[in-house]
């Protein structure tokens, strides 16, 4: 009976502590969804749990290789609550973040969010993809799922 009693007790706590539902689907039916969006072939997927930190500075960055005169789309999948917070952006070594001529789900401008965008690759070489949180949004954590694929050739 005792060791019944302890092992309720320890099943209650392990499972206590385990990730909630909304960090479960930043794995892979998050993947899943975005990754079936539109007419396209699935490359890779960027997915990464973001963190608020006092720099603003949290995200993640990955270095694709892109082919000239390919089509590539970009697409950006965040939980509910997070669409116009997060930003997925594409840069190289020569075009800083912030200022990349290649696209960003995040029009600085204009202030407008999207959900994807497309780039005809006009020079082969290696590109940077990067998630973080939009500039001055203060939510402590999420998560976000970045789905690259192939549209065609020009």
């Amino acid at each position: 009976m005792k060791k019944t009693i302890i092992t309720i007790i320890a099943a209650f706590v392990i499972f206590s502590f385990l990730p909630n539902k909304a960090e479960a689907q930043c794995r892979q039916q998050m993947v899943y969804t975005c990754a079936t969006k539109g007419q396209s072939i699935y490359l890779r997927d960027f997915n990464t749990k973001l963190k608020n930190t006092s720099t603003n500075d949290a995200g993640t960055r990955w270095t694709v290789v892109l082919n000239k005169d390919a089509h590539y789309r970009f697409n950006l999948c965040t939980p509910d609550g997070f669409e116009n917070k997060v930003i997925l952006t594409l840069y190289d070594s020569q075009h800083p973040e912030k200022t990349s001529p290649y696209g960003s789900t995040f029009n600085a401008t204009t202030g407008d969010h999207y959900e994807q965008f497309d780039f005809i690759c006009k020079k082969s070489g290696m590109y940077y993809v990067s998630i973080r949180f939009k500039d001055g949004v203060t939510d402590k954590k999420t998560c976000a799922v970045g789905i690259m694929s192939f549209v065609g050739s020009n």
